[in-house]
């Protein structure tokens, strides 16, 4: 689709995560239509290079949860305000909210108001199939299309009455790294070697999850030290947690090689023959790079009450892309670090069934995820079609 002038974009994207599929999204449009979109809202600063006037820093909205939404309403509801405020301003021709959904769904309410006319799309699904099932349906009011990057997602919101959703897959999926980590994986003819192993490491990207799980990873570790096992460790991690780790695995019985370089978690992903991991969106890349791993997960006590509200049976990813154990789970009291030892030494046992079925399962979760086009591309023509369909029913 080509047009005769530059759209106007309505935008949401406070994590780097959220960041990143929004470049890779208005990059395409660009291509597609032959004009930079211009743009408005809430980004960082890879948008900003692509002309983001962001109407806050980003950083705000950023974590915004459960456990700080209340701490911070005064100041979100004033940023929702100025958000809103400014989009309406600059009538965009579609508006498109990828994260923060405690701050973005506000947003769209209020400029579903403003704007009926205008499509509002949510790019990547809110978790309903994992709890609070009801905000599907809440959603049709104030969003009218969703781009899913799980497989199983339009099925779910279809389910609960949610706004009309499409695959148009995962960035994970769709990488060209962990394709060909995959493909290298897939071609040993060994893994957990007689001698020594390699085991990645990955105690999560904030420092709560540190404190909450290395300990026990530690303790992990000696136990396979003790049980005279041999390997080498590999945690890569950002540059903010290096010292905290560094002071947490001082005295590991065998010494980690920390990196923050992009490159060294490829290549520790190339040599791992298991991985110790903190639940979350790392599990589900472990598994398209062909990594066996166990996950584990300690519940903040904020959260505690709410755990009735999780109506999910698992959290980790690729079983719930699969519908079917294939990572196994340690949560809160049931993180053993005897048992998290023994589950490693069965995931390096060359040929071992633990292996294998996590093997199969990780076939089947790519090909449950594979798509013919890159995910920005296939968001891209929905977009456009949106914004083609509305100026058509002018």
């Amino acid at each position: 689709m080509t047009t005769n002038r530059a759209l106007v974009i309505g935008l949401v994207a406070g994590e780097i995560s959220g960041e990143n599929l929004a470049v890779d999204l208005i990059d395409t449009i660009a291509e597609q239509t032959g004009h930079t979109p211009k743009l408005v809202g809430v980004g960082g600063d890879r948008l900003r290079e692509r002309g983001l006037k962001s109407v806050f820093d980003a950083s705000e909205i950023a974590l915004i949860g459960l456990t700080s939404v209340i701490a911070s309403l005064p100041r979100l509801i004033m940023r929702i305000n100025q958000t809103a405020r400014a989009m309406i301003a600059a009538r965009p021709d579609v508006i498109i909210l990828i994260d923060s959904p405690d701050f973005s769904h506000r947003v769209a309410k209020r400029l579903k108001k403003a704007l009926p006319d205008v499509p509002v799309i949510k790019y990547v699904a809110p978790t309903v199939w994992a709890w609070r099932p009801e905000r599907a349906a809440k959603m049709t009011g104030h969003i009218d299309h969703v781009l899913a990057i799980l497989p199983f997602e339009p099925d779910i919101m279809k389910k609960l009455g949610g706004p009309p959703t499409h695959y148009v897959g995962h960035p994970l999926a769709a990488s060209e790294d962990l394709a060909e980590i995959w493909l290298q994986r897939e071609a040993r003819t060994q893994y957990g070697k007689s001698e020594t192993f390699d085991l990645l490491v990955l105690p999560g990207s904030r420092s709560g999850e540190i404190k909450a799980l290395l300990p026990d990873f530690g303790k992990a570790v000696r136990t396979l030290h003790e049980r005279g096992q041999r390997f080498r460790i590999h945690i890569p991690t950002l540059p903010k947690l290096v010292d905290s780790i560094k002071r947490e695995t001082a005295s590991w019985p065998a010494q980690p090689r920390i990196t923050v370089a992009h490159e060294d978690k490829l290549e520790a992903f190339r040599q791992a023959d298991a991985a110790l991991a903190a639940s979350g969106t790392v599990i589900l890349e472990l598994a398209l790079a062909g990594v066996p791993v166990i996950s584990c997960y300690r519940v903040d006590l904020f959260m505690r009450p709410f755990i009735p509200l999780i109506t999910t049976w698992t959290a980790a990813l690729p079983n719930v892309i699969c519908d079917r154990p294939i990572v196994p789970e340690y949560l809160d009291y049931m993180i053993r670090p005897g048992m998290l030892a023994r589950r490693i030494e069965e995931l390096v046992e060359p040929n071992s069934l633990p292996f294998e079925v996590q093997m199969q399962g990780f076939r089947h979760a790519r090909e449950l995820m594979a798509v013919k086009k890159r995910p920005g591309s296939r968001a891209a023509e929905i977009i456009l079609d949106a914004i083609a369909n509305r100026t058509n029913g002018r």
